[in-house]
């Protein structure tokens, strides 16, 4: 990722796919990485560890990954300063835990806003800035990368509305690889499984001190745990970088094998 300008939306949390996906981006040696959240509690120490730590030029903004002229402003920076974008990584999102029978209209298009839009508008208006050419990027090309989950490849990963607000991101990808053909801009979803975060710890704490529980879970999983954030921020910057150069409109699975197979059962499986 030499050279490269990047952008990561949902980056504020400490225990985050995104925070994670800053040092991983950094490792890569990227020239610049912008995080970003609507929440900045910790943004800008982040951006302060990052460079303090691989001397990459890392900058904080406060953003809503939803909002189109946010996102515009994002990449007006990037482009002000640098010249150029070469990835975008929409991971912002959020998680609905009400039953779809009590689920309102209100909540469900907020869900659609946060996690389809956001998707929606990374591809719309980071393609438009990859594109732009120079004496240091002679030609056009990047990455968008969309956090989708595992609940959008079938049920059982999430509430109703989160699952089809992942469905949407990964058929968003799949569609914008398509429509930027010609323009050397690959756009690729990773659908994480269990993956322990703050948005999922509402199910570890489900778990706490019920081994039973938890042995139940694990056993849905090929690999028998849960994953941490930086088995997929490093999907990630594999996907970004010039080693995934032709890759392009796939739903990458980091999922430990949840997705593998139909849901474990003693009857067919071994004891």
């Amino acid at each position: 990722m030499e050279g490269y300008v990047c952008i990561i939306t949902g980056a504020n949390s400490l225990t985050g796919i995104g925070r994670a996906a800053a040092y991983s981006f950094a490792k890569k040696n990227a020239k610049a990485i912008y995080v970003t959240d609507i929440m900045d509690s910790d943004l800008y120490t982040l951006a302060e560890d990052v460079k303090a730590t691989t001397g990459v030029d890392c900058i904080g903004m406060k953003a809503d990954a939803s909002c189109d002229e946010d996102i515009l402003a994002i990449i007006n920076a990037a482009m002000d300063k640098y010249g150029r974008l070469d990835v975008f990584f929409a991971n912002a999102g959020v998680a609905g835990r009400h039953p779809f029978v009590s689920q309102t209209k209100e909540a469900y298009m907020e869900m659609m806003s946060v996690n389809a839009w956001s998707a929606f508008a990374a591809c719309k208006y980071a393609s438009v800035a990859m594109q732009k050419t120079s004496e240091e990027k002679p030609v056009s090309g990047g990455a968008i990368i969309c956090n989708a989950s595992v609940g959008g490849v079938r049920s059982g990963g999430g509430p109703m509305s989160y699952s089809a607000s992942k469905a949407a991101v990964i058929n968003t990808c799949q569609t914008a690889a398509w429509r930027l053909h010609g323009t050397n801009i690959r756009v690729n979803s990773v659908c994480p499984g269990l993956i322990k975060t703050e948005m999922t710890d509402v199910v570890f704490a489900a778990i706490e001190n019920r081994p039973e529980l938890e042995q139940s879970l694990m056993r849905t999983i090929a690999l028998e745990r849960y994953g941490r954030p930086e088995e997929v921020s490093e999907t990630v910057a594999f996907l970004a970088s010039s080693a995934g150069s032709y890759i392009t409109g796939q739903d990458i699975k980091v999922d430990g094998g949840i997705s593998a197979a139909m849901p474990y059962s003693v009857f067919f499986g071994e004891s």
